[in-house]
């Protein structure tokens, strides 16, 4: 099952990035992770572990950078959730300067047969709604870092 969501920021693409693909601020706007650890250096083929929020649960994935190339482009790959009740796949993220900024753009590919608990059609809807409030939640946080180093830069 493909996904595809995109988001415009009014910041420099560098900024988008580094908050974006920050581990430690990654639970903060990411509305479907609880923990996100890198181990070791964020590069090809570092790994991932990912703790998930389905609802009080807690899955945990085991994935890995296909492709880490600042500031344009990452590629995970999720290999394993224990739990099995969200689904395995890839997710990539573009990041591109435009006009008013940098548009970053958010692509899954899932496993949807793989996971034991899900319809497609419920996958489809969480995905959506998580996303779009993932994004929304990147959006305001990126803005907000843009204002505060605006005053620090100012001072």
């Amino acid at each position: 099952m493909k996904f595809e969501f995109s988001v415009d920021i009014p910041a420099p693409i560098e900024l988008v990035w580094k908050i974006a693909q920050n581990p430690d601020l990654r639970p903060s706007w990411d509305v479907r992770i609880a923990n996100y650890q890198v181990h070791g250096p964020q590069e090809n083929g570092a790994e991932v572990t990912i703790t998930f929020r389905v609802f009080f649960f807690r899955p945990v994935g085991k994935a890995k950078f296909i492709l880490f190339n600042p500031p344009k482009q990452s590629i995970l790959r999720i290999e394993q959730v224990k739990p099995a009740i969200i689904p395995t796949g890839g997710g990539t993220w573009m990041f591109q300067e435009i006009e008013t900024g940098t548009r970053m753009i958010t692509r899954f590919n899932l496993d949807t047969k793989k996971s034991k608990f899900s319809a497609d059609w419920l996958t489809w809807f969480f995905v959506w709604l998580d996303t779009t409030r993932s994004l929304k939640k990147l959006r305001k946080l990126v803005i907000k870092k843009a204002k505060e180093t605006e005053v620090a830069g100012s001072e």
